[in-house]
């Protein structure tokens, strides 16, 4: 009912330019702005032809998630009476966002575990894989030197222990990491990435650790999202058990009540 409806208004509106709607991409989607025409009940949109929300007459805003990055779709918007005819309609291309940019945490405190927690710096690009999907790869920037922090190790390929003092790049990273946040000033002597996990909004890393014979899990998790001014933020947080958030230095900041550091975009790439 709904697509013979689409394709009602399609061929009576073909032509129609109300300018009713303004949008913003988003990397996920678009958030709308809406201002109906008068005698509207209804409001229903739709995405390249597929059935997205209805909404009532009075709302002015409404939020597409759920999108690719860096892709092209038609927006389309039917206006609608009480027995669903059509009053006008609108369709705008639009092309969503990605993640990919520059992005700092800046310690407000003088709480900054002996002086190695002052800032954070890291850059994301986007990344589609036809096996894989969308994802972002994060890079953690150490003395100017980018490092990939996620994924650490290429998908698919196998990973074993890695020494503590080892000299590849993934051991670089992770032992920066270790230095950075570690309060105990207890170093590990080994560790495995255990599992990995994407979505275009998530980058989690499991990681196993081993200090003097106690294994210990954790995991690293990058959240990207926007705030109400539509600004890109990083959500960078360690998560496991309660002994690791003893020894382990979170955001002095309270910008978040579980510790992560949230980083705000400085320039996009």
């Amino acid at each position: 009912m709904r697509g013979r409806a689409l394709f009602s208004f399609i061929l009576i509106f073909i032509l129609s330019s109300l300018d009713a709607v303004s949008l913003a991409p988003t990397p996920y989607g678009a958030r709308l702005k809406i201002s109906s025409p008068s005698d509207t009940v209804y409001t229903d949109i739709y995405v390249d032809n597929g059935f997205i929300a209805r909404l009532d007459g009075s709302e002015s805003s409404y939020e597409i998630t759920g999108l690719e990055s860096d892709r092209e779709y038609l927006l389309s918007i039917a206006y609608r009476d009480a027995y669903n005819s059509d009053l006008d309609a609108e369709f705008v291309y639009f092309e969503t966002g990605n993640w990919d940019g520059e992005y700092l945490w800046k310690n407000m405190t003088d709480d900054d575990n002996k002086g190695r927690v002052r800032e954070l710096r890291l850059s994301v690009k986007t990344v589609h894989d036809e096996k894989y999907g969308q994802y972002n790869e994060v890079y953690y920037d150490i003395d100017g030197t980018a490092y990939r922090i996620f994924p650490l190790f290429d998908f698919g390929q196998p990973v074993s222990w890695v020494d503590y003092d080892a000299d590849t790049p993934q051991a670089i990273c992770y032992r920066t990491n270790a230095e950075k946040f570690n309060k105990s000033g207890i170093n590990p002597s080994r560790w495995r990435l255990t599992r990995m996990e994407v979505s275009p909004l998530n980058a989690v890393s499991h990681v196993e650790t081993v200090a003097f014979g106690i294994s210990i899990d954790c995991t690293i998790d990058f959240s990207f999202f926007l705030d109400d001014e539509g600004k890109k933020h990083v959500s960078f947080l360690f998560e496991g058990p309660s002994i690791l958030r003893t020894f382990l230095f979170y955001s002095p900041n309270g910008e978040s009540e579980d510790g992560a550091f949230i980083l705000d975009e400085i320039s996009s790439l």
